[in-house]
Order: structure tokens, then sequence, then C-alpha cells
């Protein structure tokens, strides 16, 4: 019998029309969700329906055109889905502009900050960090109505964060980790989660451009993001919230408890302590 765990789920992809989003995509309509597929390029949108359906099978999933940084479109896209599929479970939140808009090659000729277009910098801020902040405050009320869902960032490795040459992509990931921090805050005890996923590395996407020279085949390959998002979008992780995990680490022949030991790690830096002077009567739970 064929298995499919998410059958009568509903995912909402950000970013799914190439590269990590639509990988993630096929591996969710192949484990039975139903997918819709967001993306700003309506082409390769086509595309990228076409196999997912070839994975999922037809009518599984149905694509969006939307700027996930237009709080209107976002809105109508989020009701698109809705009266589309007939709800939402989970959000999936991909879409992003990467180092490759700073530079063709950000290994051995990185640009420094001071270079960089401001206004470039302030438009990818806004896709990586703004867009899934307006993506899921749309969504989330849907979630809710459900009793149950799942919110996943993608975000990236701890030291592309402060990576030279890359502009914006590594600051603005590091606000999407700490804001996932506090969605997962504010979602405990509701039947929604909010986690982290990240390749581990460079992935085999357009955002590593060809003049790095980095081989292709030791990249991290879009496929290697399946089988962890189908993991968390499952109800094996319901209580899982306010984690991050390592697409590259996950090991499908551990056994579950193994396999979250190895590949995940709590969400945006728990490991440095505060040292900041709290007032009086202020209270601040920890996850």
């Amino acid at each position: 019998m064929t298995d499919r765990p998410l059958e009568g789920r509903i995912a909402l992809i950000t970013g799914a029309g190439r590269g990590l989003g639509k990988a993630m995509a096929e591996g969710l309509a192949a484990k039975g969700a139903r997918v819709a597929l967001l993306d700003i390029e309506r082409d390769v949108l086509a595309t990228a329906l076409r196999e997912v359906e070839a994975s999922g099978g037809q009518g599984c999933a149905m694509a969006v055109t939307a700027d996930v940084t237009d709080p209107e479109r976002a809105r109508s896209a989020i009701d698109e889905v809705v009266d589309g599929f007939g709800g939402l479970h989970i959000v999936i939140n991909d879409a992003a502009m990467g180092p490759q808009f700073f530079t063709n090659d950000f290994v051995g000729d990185p640009p420094v900050f001071w270079d960089v277009d401001p206004e470039l910098w302030l438009r990818v801020l806004t896709v990586n960090a703004y867009g899934p902040q307006l993506v899921t405050s749309v969504a989330v009320p849907h979630l809710l109505k459900a009793g149950w869902g799942r919110v996943i960032n993608i975000t990236t490795s701890l030291d592309t964060m402060y990576l030279r040459g890359c502009g914006a992509y590594g600051p603005s990931k590091a606000a999407l980790e700490a804001n996932t921090r506090v969605m997962a805050h504010d979602l405990a005890d509701t039947g929604v989660t909010a986690n982290v996923l990240i390749p581990g590395g460079p992935a085999n996407t357009r955002m590593i451009p060809e003049a790095t020279g980095l081989a292709r085949d030791e990249l991290v390959q879009p496929e290697a993001m399946s089988a962890p998002v189908c993991w968390l979008c499952s109800t094996d992780a319901d209580r899982i919230n306010g984690m991050r995990f390592i697409a590259a680490l996950w090991d499908e022949s551990l056994p579950p408890d193994e396999r979250v030991a190895k590949a995940g790690a709590p969400v945006a830096w728990p490991q440095v302590n505060s040292i900041s002077q709290r007032p009086d009567g202020w209270e601040h739970e920890d996850l």
C-alpha cells in the first residue's frame, strides 16, 4: 500500500517554482498532501506544477502567482488556497533572494558592504524577513481554526548568516531565525508549531552561481529537504516546536529520537545566555 501519511493536509509553499521549494512540494505531494505552489514567476510555476503533479497525482497541486511582500496580494493568495483546497494546515516560507543578487562570485570576489546598492539590500531584507512574517500572519488564523498546523521557515546555516560577500542574505535569514522563535512562543499549546529547516550547507540551486567554482555534486541537493519536511508535517512531529533541523544530517535509518538528536537543535541561539538587565516583574518563559 502506498505510504501517504499526509493525506488530507493542505500546504502552501512560497518560492515553490524551483530549487528547495519545488523539492519540498514534490515530497509533500508524494506523501498525500495537496500543495499550493506560490512564486512570483508564472512560467516557472507552470513547469513546477506539472512536476509536482507527477509526484502526487493529477489535481494535488495548484499554482498561485504572488509577491510575498505585497500585503493585499498575500491575503488574496491565502484566500485562493483556502477556497481552492478547502482549508490550510501548513505554511512553508522558502521564497528568498540569495547572494547571487549581489555578486556572481561571493567566494572568490566578495563585495564589501559599503559597495552594496542600498535599495537592493533593503529589498532582500524585505523578501527574506518581512515576506515570511506577512504570509504567516495572514495564514495562521486558518491554521488555528483547524486546531493543527505547521509553520516551517527556511533559513540558513549559522555561519552563513555572517558570511562576507552575501549582502543582506545572511542578516535577513538571521532575522527570520529569530522571528521563528517568537512565532514558536506565540503558537505554544495551540496545536500549531513553528520550526526551521535548513539544507546544512551550500545547496545546488541558483543561489550558488557557476562563477563560484563550487562543484555541484558536492553541494547539498534540494531533494535532501524532502524527508525532514515530510516528517515535520506529520503527526509524529506534533510536539516539535521552536526547533531547527539540518537536512544534510537527517538520517531516516535512525530511530526517530536519534534522528532528531542528530539533526535538530533549539532555534535561534539559546546557547547564548541573556545578560540583559531586566526590570522587576519582567516575565519571560523560554520554550
